[in-house]
C-alpha cells in the first residue's frame, strides 16, 4: 500500500509543478466557453447550432491529450514557450564533498590516497544519480531525497529522510529512518542500528552504495599484533 501510494504522490506533485493541472482546468473552461458561444450566436447567424456544438465537442475531447502533453513538456513563460525542465535539473544539492569520482577517473582513480586524511570508512555509490562518487564517513552521514540531507539523493523511491550512516569508535554502523521502502543490507531488511563490515551491501531501493574500510598502517600493524600468537622460551623447554 505504501510503495503503491508513493509514486502516485509524486505523480501528482509533477503535474502540479509542471502546471498541468491548471492547464487542462484552464481548457475545459475555454471549451465550455466556447460552446456557449455557439449556442447564443449561432442562431443569430443562421448556423446550425447542434452540427457546430456537436464539431466543437469532439473536437475538444481530442484536443485535450494533446493539451496535456504539451503543458508536460511546455511552460509559457516571460521568455516566451520553453520546455520545462526535470525535477533533477531543479535541484540544487549541497552534498558533503566525495572524495573519489570515478566518473571522470576511471576504475584506476578510485580509492587513490589524497588529501583526505586518515580514512577508515567509505561508501561509495555503485547506482542512481550519485553513481562513481565515494564519500569519506568520518562521524554521521543521513541520506536521503531532502535538500537539507548530507547526502541527498534526488529519486522518488528514497524518503526525505531515508537512513543514517554512523562511524563510531572505528566500526560503521547503519539506522534506517523510517522510509517507506526500507534499507537493505546485503539483500536482508535492516533492523534498529546494524554494524557494517567491508565490502558490504547498502540498497536504498534502487540506489546501491558499497562499504570499503581502509586500515591506516598503525591500524594494520597493531591488528596483526593482535593476530600474533606469542610463544614463551619456558614452554619451548618444557616441550623438549
Amino acid at each position: 500500500m505504501e510503495d503503491g501510494g508513493k509514486p502516485r504522490r509524486s505523480f501528482l506533485n509533477e503535474l502540479r509543478r509542471r502546471k498541468v493541472i491548471r492547464t487542462c482546468v484552464l481548457y475545459i473552461l475555454l471549451c465550455w466557453g466556447a460552446l456557449q458561444v455557439i449556442d447564443i450566436v449561432g442562431p443569430a447567424l443562421g448556423f446550425d447550432e447542434d452540427l457546430i456544438s456537436r464539431y466543437l465537442l469532439y473536437a475538444s475531447v481530442l484536443g485535450f491529450p494533446v493539451t496535456f502533453a504539451l503543458a508536460w513538456f511546455f511552460q509559457v513563460s516571460s521568455r516566451g514557450i520553453v520546455r520545462t525542465r526535470s525535477f533533477e535539473e531543479r535541484r540544487i544539492l549541497n552534498n558533503v564533498p566525495p572524495i573519489n569520482d570515478r566518473r571522470s577517473q576511471g576504475v584506476s582513480g578510485f580509492l587513490k590516497r589524497g588529501d583526505d586524511g586518515e580514512v577508515q570508512w567509505v561508501i561509495s555509490a555503485e547506482t542512481g544519480p550519485l553513481s562513481g562518487l565515494s564519500y569519506a564517513v568520518r562521524d554521521s552521514l543521513v541520506l536521503g531525497r531532502a535538500l537539507e540531507c548530507d547526502l541527498a539523493i534526488v529519486t522518488p523511491h528514497v524518503s526525505r529522510q531515508h537512513a543514517r550512516i554512523d562511524a563510531d569508535d572505528g566500526r560503521l554502523f547503519i539506522e534506517d529512518l523510517g522510509s517507506s521502502n526500507g534499507t537493505m543490507v546485503n539483500g536482508k531488511r535492516a533492523g534498529g542500528r546494524q554494524q557494517l563490515r567491508h565490502d558490504d551491501e547498502i540498497r536504498l531501493h534502487d540506489i546501491i552504495f558499497r562499504v570499503t574500510e581502509r586500515l591506516s598502517k598503525p591500524h594494520s600493524e597493531r591488528q596483526a599484533s593482535d593476530q600474533t600468537t606469542f610463544i614463551h622460551a619456558a614452554d619451548l623447554e618444557r616441550g623438549d
